[in-house]
């Protein structure tokens, strides 16, 4: 229980207070055993959203130091704040296991309900192969590896985060609150020792509006937008916790002024009269940090590189790995990724499908990677925030549950900003034309959302007609 300070903190910040929590449905998609809190549920959606500055070291190589910086304050605006409301009010509606699949199955019928799972298994596929990817770049700061050393490094990354979600959810969330601290700490030390350039800050030299405006641009939002995403994952862990309408509305709002705060304070200081972003790569903190705190320092934020991308990694297969195992539960896959290992109730053979499939996709390059990561979040997120304008007409009464304040401005705001990011993103990087091939597979691959939709169904069935009642019942009060 949070002290009543927090709880009037945490209205102020996302509107109406929670209901008292509900009773689970009869026949509702669960995973008994250990559940959630506060504490591990914030430590994981800060993770799956972040794990620290680690990532932005291509904007300001791409989009230059002034433009990264400012992206970093508008893109929370447009995106991560509509993202937090929309997933805070779809929660606190409907806290099931599955989270945004049943948001879009529920509003706008089953089709609808797969292409979201189905654009999330794309998405998803394509980021938890990054990470791998940069846990082995930041590795070679410390000690240089060839192309398959790489590779066999990422490749158990991919198993040991794969062996801990084994072990059940209370040791995954333990394990990613002391692996936000500990990725926090080396953050925490260069900030504290880079204080002064804080204090008489100097903006970055270089022009923001440039000869290449429109290629900075498009290239720092897809990575910026790639690092403040991710705001509705955790909704997939309802059934697993604690009070899932007042935790999860609470998580969100102590996550996203660390996920700000935890970008700009240490660009700031990186930033401070750098003349360019020439010469930023994967690493770039680690160069930064040894001018100021010398080599001990340096050598901590590259392994807090390593410790990142291997939380984030962890903690994300906490949520991606109950994809399979619902639609598994849907009749959309194989009956046999929704068996659960009654020892540690974790959805075994669906953790195991999934690391077999991120390990093959570890050699994939890392540009490639976030321009097809973002483009299918995005395609997803579009159909969240048509569910949740569906949901407000057909389901206006929300007597105690929280609700966007602010009437039909706000809601066309929040669905409205992440849209319009989106279309110059993709609109921009197009014009520059480096993405084209990337952009083309995107489309084709999105494309075969219907083939597969009728390709699974006539496999295993699909799910009954009327399994939407169980839905309704999950949220009827």
């Amino acid at each position: 229980m949070n002290p009543p300070s927090f709880d009037r903190a945490a209205d102020r910040a996302f509107g109406t207070p929670a209901a008292v929590e509900a009773p689970a449905p009869s026949g509702a998609i669960t995973l008994h055993g250990a559940k959630l809190g506060l504490l591990a549920l914030t430590c994981v959606i800060y993770l799956v959203v972040s794990g620290g500055a680690y990532g932005t070291e291509d904007a300001v190589r791409i989009a230059g130091p002034r433009l990264t910086l400012l992206l970093c304050v508008m893109v929370p605006l447009t995106l991560s704040i509509p993202t937090a409301l929309m997933a805070a009010e779809l929660n606190a509606l409907m806290p099931l296991e599955g989270g945004f699949y049943f948001w879009v199955k529920e509003a706008l019928g089953p089709f609808w309900g797969f292409a979201e799972a189905y654009l999330t298994m794309l998405y998803t596929a394509v980021d938890m192969a990054i990470y791998p990817v940069l846990f082995s770049a930041y590795l070679a700061v410390l000690y240089p590896l060839g192309t398959a050393a790489q590779v066999v490094v990422g490749v158990t990354l991919v198993w040991l985060a794969g062996l801990l979600n084994f072990l059940g959810i209370r040791p995954a969330g333990d394990s990613a609150v002391g692996l936000t601290a500990l990725l926090l700490a080396p953050f925490a030390a260069m900030v504290v020792l880079g204080f002064g350039h804080l204090i008489h800050w100097q903006p970055p030299g270089g022009h923001l509006f440039g000869p290449d405006f429109s290629v900075a641009l498009g290239g720092g939002l897809t990575i910026i937008i790639w690092n403040f995403s991710g705001w509705e994952n955790a909704s997939v862990l309802a059934g697993e916790v604690r009070e899932p309408r007042r935790v999860y509305q609470r998580a969100l709002a102590i996550a996203l002024p660390m996920v700000v705060l935890g970008y700009l304070l240490p660009l700031g200081v990186a930033l401070s009269g750098a003349s360019s972003g020439a010469g930023w790569e994967v690493g770039g903190y680690s160069t930064v940090a040894r001018r100021l705190g010398g080599p001990a320092l340096g050598t901590a934020l590259a392994l807090g590189g390593m410790i990142s991308a291997f939380s984030i990694f962890t903690a994300a297969m906490l949520w991606v790995s109950r994809m399979p195992f619902v639609l598994a539960r849907e009749s959309y896959l194989p009956r046999w990724l929704a068996e659960v290992w009654q020892a540690t109730a974790t959805p075994g053979k669906s953790i195991l499908a999934c690391c077999v499939l991120f390990t093959l996709l570890v050699p994939m390059g890392f540009v490639t990677l976030v321009v097809l990561d973002v483009f299918f979040y995005m395609g997803a997120l579009m159909l969240e925030l048509g569910a949740l304008v569906a949901m407000r007409r057909r389901r206006p009464a929300r007597d105690g549950l929280f609700v966007i304040r602010g009437g039909a401005p706000a809601l066309v705001l929040v669905v409205a900003l992440p849209m319009l990011t989106w279309c110059a993103t993709f609109g921009l990087a197009l014009a520059q034309g480096g993405i084209k091939a990337d952009f083309i597979v995107a489309v084709l691959l999105t494309a075969t959302t219907y083939p597969v939709y009728v390709l699974c169904r006539r496999l295993w069935g699909g799910p009954q007609a009327d399994a939407s009642a169980l839905t309704r019942a999950a949220y009827r009060g």
